[in-house]
């Protein structure tokens, strides 16, 4: 198990690419047909660390109860956060950020809590799977960097506000590494698989509802849709050099 200061270094990675995701949105947005295919390359990367960090440790041993049962809850908290973000509209009682933003920097915080608490536990598990998560989570969070900013500032929050409150919860990924990395020791072979079933439904959720229907909301193109397929063999690739 790697030390906590050395997960705390790893997790500052994502951290970085929150900031730079959000700061370059907001001073020179890119293009739709750019963010579909950075959108796409991110989705592939995701979906193959999952396949190969995640999911042989969920259906190891043959645990189907704490599989079923943590990837279920993983799925009704997402859907329930999304509800949440839905009924958003106009501003809350103090007249400060706008309902809707408010609910979906909820959910963007959830989200990098449970990705920065798998970090942790995959650095757990060995330091190859904690770095190929936090490849994964980093190239994840930089494009929600570059989709939310503009998103929120397009509902009413402001681009210095929006990007300042991106940026702070950029910093919920090594809060929830280091938590992670704590109770790894003491989780028994059942809640392991639990927490990883339920952060594999968040991952997925993420990829499927979230990057990859924003990226065909702005234009498919042949090119774009490649870059899904490179990232996840680009992922694949460093799972096999890390020692898969």
């Amino acid at each position: 198990m790697s030390s906590i200061s050395d997960i705390l270094l790893v997790t500052a990675i994502p951290v970085l690419a929150m900031v730079a995701g959000s700061v370059v949105t907001l001073w020179r947005p890119p293009g739709v047909r750019v963010r579909s295919a950075m959108q796409h390359l991110a989705s592939g990367i995701v979906f193959a660390a999952v396949a190969t960090e995640l999911v042989p440790v969920m259906i190891r041993g043959g645990r189907v109860g704490p599989m079923l049962i943590g990837f279920i809850i993983g799925v009704c908290l997402v859907l329930g956060i999304r509800m949440l973000d839905e009924r958003g509209g106009g501003e809350d009682a103090a007249g400060g950020t706008p309902r809707g933003s408010r609910g979906l920097l909820m959910a963007t915080g959830v989200d990098l809590l449970i990705d920065g608490f798998l970090v942790g536990i995959g650095f757990g598990l060995a330091k190859s799977s904690g770095w190929m998560l936090t490849i994964a989570i980093s190239f994840e969070v930089l494009f929600i960097g570059l989709s939310l900013a503009m998103t929120l500032s397009n509902r009413g929050l402001g681009q210095a506000r929006a990007c300042a409150w991106l940026c702070a919860i950029g910093l919920l990924v090594p809060v929830g590494a280091v938590a992670g990395a704590l109770l790894f020791g003491v989780l028994d072979a059942d809640w392991r698989v639990g927490i990883l079933s339920f952060g594999a439904a968040a991952l997925l959720y993420l990829v499927t509802e979230e990057l990859l229907v924003e990226a065909h909301e702005q234009g498919e193109t042949t090119v774009g849709s490649a870059m899904f397929f490179v990232g996840f063999v680009f992922s694949l690739l460093l799972a096999m050099v890390f020692g898969h």
